[in-house]
């Protein structure tokens, strides 16, 4: 799984010890989880001796993440003969390095699904706040439609500037972050949740709607409703290819 530009790579592992140990490639630059935060970490948190790591990252940037990680679950979905399930995509388990590429990391939760079945059955429990499937409480099993649901909410996380996991006080309500957009998407102002520092950017206000649409199918209900990742990952280069042409 690691041959993916878009995966951390495994440089090796050691199973002599009392521990079996694995070493991957060494990536130097803080998690996504971090990065998105910059509005309220502490200054001790950021990192004083590099500026930029702990400025908002910019839109195009923010779609290249966006891209880059899609490309990796598809990679995922698609590349085996029997399809991995990744289960746990979220800002803190990925890594951007110095060019900000970013990276999965932690394959702990993953799963294959078996030749010949539809999903996967496992009871351990998905530390996932605020966004966990529906479908999963009542089955535990899962599927690649659950990776398009978590990867939706991971999403949210890029274009808001909040994670998932954060409550947000708007209108003397305390919300998290999926909860809030379903709000604002009811009352027709998806607009409201983009981070602000990306409403300061030139940029066509439209593509955050179609970003956040995009985000919210791959989060519905039901899993027949919600797009493959590969047709996630076509929308999203839609997307980034309206960046790239002058207006």
């Amino acid at each position: 799984m690691s041959i993916h530009n878009n995966v951390l790579k495994l440089l090796g592992c050691c199973l002599e010890t009392q521990w079996p140990t694995l070493v991957y490639e060494y990536v130097g630059h803080k998690n996504l989880f971090t990065r998105i935060r910059y509005r309220f970490e502490s200054p001790w948190v950021l990192d004083r001796d590099d500026p930029v790591k702990s400025q908002p990252l910019p839109w195009k940037c923010r779609l290249r993440i966006a891209m880059g990680i899609a490309n990796a679950v598809a990679y995922l979905h698609t590349a085996f003969s029997r399809p991995f399930v990744h289960r746990d995509i979220r800002s803190p388990l990925i890594i951007l390095d110095e060019n900000n590429v970013p990276k999965m990391v932690d394959f702990s939760l993953s799963l294959s699904i078996p030749e010949g079945q539809v999903h996967a059955n496992d009871y351990r429990v998905v530390s996932r706040i605020g966004c966990i499937p529906p479908h999963y409480y009542l089955t535990c099993n899962f599927t690649e439609k659950d990776d398009v649901y978590h990867f939706g909410g991971f999403l949210l996380e890029l274009l808001a500037g909040w994670t998932l996991s954060t409550k947000i006080t708007r209108y003397n309500e305390n919300r998290l972050l999926l909860d809030w957009v379903k709000a604002e998407y009811d009352e027709q102002r998806l607009i409201e949740i983009v981070d602000p520092e990306l409403l300061k950017e030139s940029v066509d206000q439209q593509q955050f709607l179609t970003f956040a649409n995009l985000a919210l199918s791959c989060l519905s209900e039901r899993r027949e409703d919600r797009p493959t990742i590969t047709d996630v990952a076509k929308q999203l280069r839609q997307i980034y290819d309206q960046c790239l042409t002058p207006p």
